[in-house]
């Protein structure tokens, strides 16, 4: 019988991970965990993270897998001042970082989004970006900073496609600085940012629907450096309704005949193939 694995990721799932970073990563990668100690208390002004100790786990044992990543748990009450400073809003939030380039990801890593979340940690590993040529060129040119969030959602493939393209376009320059929020499990957090379909995306402020494809969203990031407000125009605008975590688990356990669970919800990890 082959042994437990030592983390939420099932043995099976560890075994192509291992062999993914294997492959994958170049140079060694950071992990950086904030959570915040919850008091089991009903909160009326946030949302209370059910999944730090569940994220900070499933870290600890992606750095089991592989000699170049590393992990930092940091407590957000002792060091409010710096998750301030660094723009750290929910807890739990993963910075990855590598070779002077990271990435904020704030939520769980389920879903859809957990093999986008490895690939993340590929580019930034590896310090360049599946881009087309065209593409690199346009973005190696930025001179002004641009400030990307995306707020996207485990159950969405376009939410999983813009994680992707976003993370090559933030390995391939130090002028993007892209946050990444999971916003099914923060649903005060998404009411805040009228959240009502995803993916969202906000470029130095301004607000954008849906997922986007690479020639545009580079054209759209050049204009928004170049202050530029003039949208960049898409035959169609791709999207899926906003639902939260937990409507999001029901629907899939209805859709299964199964009876939806009154516990805390599994991980949902998976990689690519499965």
């Amino acid at each position: 019988m082959p042994a437990a694995p030592n983390g939420p990721l099932p043995r099976e799932v560890e075994v192509e991970v291992a062999n993914y970073l294997g492959e994958q990563l170049i140079r060694p990668v950071a992990l950086d965990v904030w959570t915040r100690h919850e008091s089991g208390l009903v909160l009326t002004d946030r949302d209370g993270g059910p999944h730090a100790e569940e994220v900070l786990a499933t870290m600890r044992q992606l750095v089991r897998l592989h000699p170049g990543l590393t992990v930092t748990p940091y407590d957000f009450d002792k060091h409010a001042a710096r998750a301030a400073e660094a723009g750290i809003e929910l807890s739990p939030t993963t910075i990855i970082r590598s070779a002077g380039r990271s990435i904020q990801f704030s939520g769980m890593q389920s879903g859809v989004l957990f093999p986008a979340f490895l690939d993340a940690m590929s580019y930034l590993s590896r310090g360049q970006s599946p881009l087309t040529e065209e593409s690199r060129a346009v973005i190696d040119a930025l001179t002004t900073p641009v400030e990307i969030d995306l707020l996207g959602a485990m159950y969405d493939p376009y939410s999983g496609h813009m994680l992707r393209l976003l993370s090559a376009i933030a390995a391939q320059t130090r002028q993007v600085k892209l946050r990444v929020f999971e916003v099914a499990e923060f649903p005060r957090y998404a009411a805040r940012r009228g959240v009502t379909e995803v993916p969202i995306l906000t470029m130095n402020g301004k607000r954008l629907m849906g997922a986007w494809e690479e020639p545009a969203l580079v054209a759209q990031i050049q204009r928004v450096a170049e202050g530029n407000d003039e949208p960049v125009i898409r035959d169609r605008v791709f999207s899926n309704p906003f639902v939260t975590e937990e409507e999001a688990r029901r629907h899939m356990a209805e859709q299964a005949g199964d009876t939806p669970a009154v516990s805390a919800p599994t991980s949902g990890l998976y990689v690519p193939g499965r």
